[in-house]
This record gives C-alpha cells, structure tokens and sequence, in this order.
C-alpha cells in the first residue's frame, strides 16, 4: 500500500506533516496523529471539513453539490472526510491549528556546527539535527522556523536557505543588526557544539508546484527562501519554467551567494536574475537604486507565479505595482523580514 507525505497548513501559519495510507481519507489520517481537524457529518454533506488542496492529486468519494460545488472543485477545494490522497499533497486549512491540535509545535534540538560571514552584514548559520529524536523533520520550501538565542530565552524566525531534501545540515542567514539578540550572539559568542532549539515549522511563503513562469523579488536575507525552492526544485526535477529573479541590497558589501545563484543556471533552471543596490560606490558597475524600480511590465506579460521576500516596504511597493498591474492576488507569495532587538 502506498504511503503519501501529506502538509497541513492552517491559518496562524503553523504546518504538521503527516504520512497518510492510499486508502485512508485526510480526515481518519490526521486522527491517527492526534489532529482533529473541524468535521461534523463525515460523510461528504455539510462542507464542515473543507479546505485547499493547494498541491497534490487526489480522489474524492462522494459529495453533495451544496457542500461542494462545481466551482469549488475546479478551485482544489476538498471535503477532508472524503480524500484520498494519489501523491503527496499540501493542504491549507481556513483555520487556526489551535482548533485542531492540542500539542506543541516539534521541537529540534541541533548543534552549532558552522557561522560563517557571508557579507558585511550577514552571517551564515548552519546547524545539525540531533537524529535521535524519533521523528523526522520536514518543511516546504520557503518555510521558517523558530530559533533559540543560547543564553538568553529570546526566540527568533529564520527561513530555511537549504533545501527539504538535505537534512543532514540546515542553513540560515542572519542579517546582523546593532543590539539584535541573534545577531549578538552570532557575531560575539557563537561556537561550534552550542545547542540551539528549533521550533516548527511554520508559514504561508512556500513554493507551490511550478506550472507557470516565476518572478522573484528577493530584498537582502529575503534570499533565503529562495535558495530552499531553487534546490528543490533541481532536486524534483521540477525546475521546468522560466525563472526571473531580483535581487536587492542597500550597497554592495551586503551582497551574498551571487555566485551560488549563478551556478543554478548551469544545474538546470532557466533562471535570469538581477542584481541591484540602492547605493553605489567606485567599484559597482550594476544597477543602482531600489529593486522594485526595476519592476517593469515584461515581467508579467505572462501568467506567473510571484514570491517576494524582504523587508516591509520592498514587499509594499512591490504589491502595491502589482495591483497597478492588475495581477491576481492568488499569484502572489510574500514573506516580510522584520528585524528585531529585544
């Protein structure tokens, strides 16, 4: 009997990944692993169970047209009591996971086995997974997690910059900030073997399956995220449509990991990108100036799937242009970075 991966993802941003038998429905799996999702009937009529099936393909036993209509079935929409998953499926619940989950979220105790500067203002963090802890951990790509501040009872979210597929080190960008509590503890005590508590994960910013062109608008460690799809998706061999990718920062000293985004070409995506800084100096020949200034209607003369990634007002301008734009908003990924001290 086949066994699918099967992402749940409600509404407060909070993600469970559950393995579920061919022959099961959502609803008797997640029951298997203590989540009771919102049901009443279970027998496909009173629409209390819905929700999005957001990738994936499935089956459905039956259901009225007043629970379900035609339309929400041409949209993904799923009666869980009914489902069966065909291949692994991502499922977006309408809800927040309180209503559904009692416990935590996992934790992952991982040890420090790497900070590296990356650039003038950013470190890399890479940590280990301690692999006895009877589970296995998994995200979607573009996802974050909550980490530990060693010392200190601080709790910080960082987006994966490594790949599902590789669990043997995960990879985080720390954006290195004056009297940051992370960003102490990077740049003045980090060593390797310290022991880091990893809590999730969590988020709506993942990759959805590629069926279209992308466009991505990455602002500093926004980056990160990026990086975690453009793996995956060599990994899949899912890396089938065109890929354009912008890329800001405030000088040039802040840039990273160009040099990684350029060997992507050669491992097969059909990525262009684009490097801008807001300022200048003697030695940078690329563009200057804000990265959403170099949004311009070719980009989205095609349907596309857009993510953007980065501080706040990036993210802003960028969707305020594409509602200028006319695009539809369920074509539109984001994730804002926000910094913070305390």
């Amino acid at each position: 009997m086949s066994k699918f991966s099967v992402a749940l993802v409600f509404e407060d941003g909070r993600c469970e990944h559950i393995r579920v038998d061919e022959d099961d429905t959502i609803y008797l799996a997640c029951l298997r692993n203590k989540i009771r999702i919102l049901t009443d009937c279970l027998e496909g009529a009173c629409a209390t169970c819905k929700a999005h099936c957001v990738e994936g393909d499935y089956d459905l036993d039956d259901v009225s047209e007043e629970a379900l209509s035609e339309q929400e079935l041409e949209k993904r929409l799923v009666l869980t009591c009914q489902m069966h998953p065909r291949s692994d499926c991502v499922i977006e619940f309408p809800y927040a996971s309180k209503l559904a989950i009692k416990q935590e979220p996992k934790n992952w105790t991982c040890k420090v086995i790497s900070v590296e500067k990356v650039s003038s203002t950013v470190k890399r963090l890479d940590l280990e997974i301690n692999r006895n802890q009877g589970d296995y951990l998994a995200f979607l790509p573009g996802q974050y997690v909550n980490l530990s501040v060693p010392g200190t009872t601080a709790l910080r979210s960082y987006s994966f910059a490594t790949s599902p597929h590789d669990l043997e080190k995960v990879s985080f960008f720390i954006k290195v900030i004056e009297n940051g509590s992370m960003s102490s503890y990077v740049n003045d005590r980090a060593k390797v073997g310290d022991s880091i508590t990893m809590t999730g994960p969590f988020g709506h910013f993942y990759l959805r399956e590629p069926v279209r062109p992308i466009v991505m608008v990455a602002g500093g460690t926004g980056l990160a995220p990026m990086l975690s799809m453009f793996d995956h998706m060599i990994e899949s061999k899912t890396a089938l449509y065109p890929i354009r990718l912008l890329i800001g920062a405030n000088e040039p000293s802040d840039l990273f990991y160009l040099d990684r985004v350029e060997n992507y070409k050669s491992a097969g995506l059909s990525l262009i990108s684009e490097v801008a800084v807001v300022k200048g100096n003697s030695n940078w020949s690329g563009k200057v100036g804000h990265i959403t200034n170099f949004l311009r209607d070719e980009l989205v003369q095609e349907e596309a799937d857009i993510y953007l990634c980065g501080p706040p007002p990036m993210i802003e301008a960028s969707e305020r242009w594409l509602i200028e734009k006319g695009i539809d908003q369920k074509f539109v990924h984001s994730e804002k970075f926000v910094p913070s001290r305390v």
